[in-house]
């Protein structure tokens, strides 16, 4: 099950410990990525009131810089996240996250932009398919960060995804636009009103922390559903 009235609650168990583990690398990141993304928006904006004070080449590069951030530290999000949230299921005995981040890193970057790459060609002519394409690659880094039979090389990361989103479809689609949706409501409020930085900081923040909640949330079904599968093929 996609919707869990215990998972949540075990999500919110589980938030704070997380949240102390992944704060010192996620944090500071994620402020980068807010910088270059503001960066990104002021350029557009200069852009349009007089397009002789700002280069195109200068515009597009920001945001390609932007884009190749973004998925570098979506990836360290996912994997970061994902293990801190497993290791405090077992109350904190493991590995640190962060060798498991060093570890894994690389092979999920690659099985990230394969996905990325899956999705745009879906995409390119008709927006349903995308989403469709998205949805099913939900599980991939995940995947190709604890699947064992990945890493022996008898398991692809995207098709697996696919056969783990398989008859979950609809629920992991809600919850999916449910994750996304709060966050972004609550950054691009605090990006439009005018409200003073310290307020606008503290929603940023609040959005950043709404996010944590949610990867744990969704890294909690991934091992329920890889779970579910393994024992019920």
């Amino acid at each position: 099950m996609i919707w869990s009235k215990q998972r949540f609650q075990h999500s919110f168990e589980l938030f704070p410990r997380v949240l102390r583990e992944v704060i010192p690398l996620l944090l500071p990141l994620s402020a980068i990525l807010w910088g270059l993304d503001y960066f990104v928006s002021v350029l557009n904006k200069s852009r349009f009131e007089n397009p002789y004070d700002s280069s195109v080449l200068l515009l597009i590069s920001a945001g390609v810089g932007a884009v190749i951030l973004e998925s570098l530290i979506t990836v360290v999000w996912l994997i970061l996240v994902a293990k801190s949230t497993q290791k405090q299921m077992k109350n904190g005995v493991g590995p640190s996250s962060f060798k498991f981040l060093t570890k894994n890193f690389h092979q999920v970057l690659i099985e990230y932009i394969r996905a990325l790459i899956s999705t745009s060609l879906y995409s390119l002519f008709f927006l349903i398919p995308g989403v469709v394409r998205w949805v099913k690659l939900t599980f991939t880094c995940y995947i190709s960060s604890f699947d064992p039979q990945y890493h022996e090389g008898s398991k692809d990361a995207l098709e697996s995804s696919s056969h783990l989103v398989k008859g979950r479809f609809i629920p992991l689609l809600f919850l999916l636009v449910f994750q996304m949706i709060f966050p972004f409501m609550i950054e691009e409020f605090a990006k439009s009103a005018s409200l003073g930085s310290g307020v606008t900081y503290s929603l940023f923040i609040v959005a950043w922390l709404l996010n944590l909640y949610f990867a744990i949330y969704l890294a909690l079904t991934y091992f329920a559903v890889a779970s579910y599968k393994l024992g019920n093929p």
